[in-house]
């Protein structure tokens, strides 16, 4: 029987591995050059990167937004709940928040195919500059070179991919070095995004209501817009330190977004009912465990913030945790 790890890159037959990095498996020559486009990539990179050069090490892949150039590299882990790669200044230093220190970074995983569904042997996650499409970000040249323009979203400003085992939510997660088989995963999330299951817009309208979850990517749509509109009209957008997190005119500002997006949300919700009629829908059964998993997911893959996607948040940037925005009530 066929390993999974012997199975070609393409048709799933048993392969050969690539002479070249030893790397991944092709059955033939037609596989080999149908999939070349994209293995030729990383193909030379992984020779040069296959062995850790010290401990508590993870192999990831870097885009450069300035480069057509992918590569891996290895970073130290960062041993937290969620192993993850200490990046250093590789998203740069322009952090409102904590002067020199890493800029503010945001996520996306995915642990399923983008167009089968089918699930991944482990967890990938994107990350990106949090603010990449607002702060003057390049867009980023690698990622348009990897799908030939054809990006279901326009990233900008350096990108990290890399790997970690799939587990339960809260659990600790262990990291995984990422090969060259995980290249035309990659490709293909930032060519279709995340599989979308047959019963999704109904668990979405189970959703609606609930204080406690946000859509991040509509979340940042509607602040994007709210800064975009005083600006039109002449009136200053502040940009606070943390010191001044709290002040009197932090707080005036925050309220202002909050009634700005009160009208957005009630805009949106006459937008979409006008394309697609309201129907009654019948939310009282308990919710199955597809449901539940698919919540789960929402919450891990950075598609929505609660409580947990929060503190994940201040995980990864464990300064955070001492500003007032994001003190928990027990420590002020």
């Amino acid at each position: 029987m066929t390993t999974t790890e012997s199975q070609c890159a393409v048709c799933s037959k048993p392969g050969k591995l690539c002479a070249s990095c030893e790397n991944i498996h092709y059955c033939g020559r037609d596989c080999q050059k149908a999939d070349w486009a994209v293995h030729k990539l990383l193909c030379r990179s992984f020779k040069n990167a296959r062995d850790p050069p010290g401990p508590n090490m993870m192999r990831v892949i870097v885009f450069p937004f300035n480069s057509t150039k992918i590569e891996f590299r290895w970073m130290p882990i960062n041993r937290r709940k969620v192993h993850r790669p200490n990046s250093g200044h590789f998203f740069g230093t322009d952090n409102q928040w904590k002067k020199n220190s890493p800029a503010l970074t945001d996520f996306r995983s995915f642990v399923q195919d983008p167009k089968t569904g089918k699930r991944l042997r482990h967890r990938i996650t994107i990350q990106f500059r949090d603010e990449y499409q607002t702060d003057g970000s390049i867009p980023n040249i690698a990622i348009n070179n990897l799908v030939g323009g054809s990006s279901l979203l326009k990233f900008a400003g350096p990108i990290i991919a890399y790997g970690n085992v799939d587990v339960k939510q809260g659990t600790e997660t262990q990291s995984i070095n990422l090969d060259t088989s995980d290249l035309k995963i990659i490709k293909d999330w930032f060519t279709y995004g995340f599989f979308i299951c047959k019963n999704e817009q109904f668990y979405r309208d189970g959703l609606e209501g609930r204080g406690n979850v946000l859509n991040v990517d509509e979340t940042k749509e509607c602040i994007d817009t709210w800064e975009k509109e005083q600006r039109a009209m002449g009136k200053p957008v502040r940009e606070f330190t943390a010191e001044e997190a709290g002040s009197p005119e932090w707080v005036a500002q925050m309220k202002k977004i909050a009634a700005y997006k009160k009208n957005w949300d009630a805009k949106k919700k006459a937008e979409k009912e006008a394309k697609e009629p309201r129907v009654e829908k019948d939310f009282s059964s308990p919710l199955s465990e597809e449901e539940l998993a698919w919540r789960e997911e929402l919450s891990i893959s950075g598609r929505m913030y609660d409580r947990s996607a929060m503190e994940d948040v201040v995980e990864c940037h464990p300064w955070l945790a001492d500003l007032a925005p994001f003190r928990s009530k027990d420590s002020r």
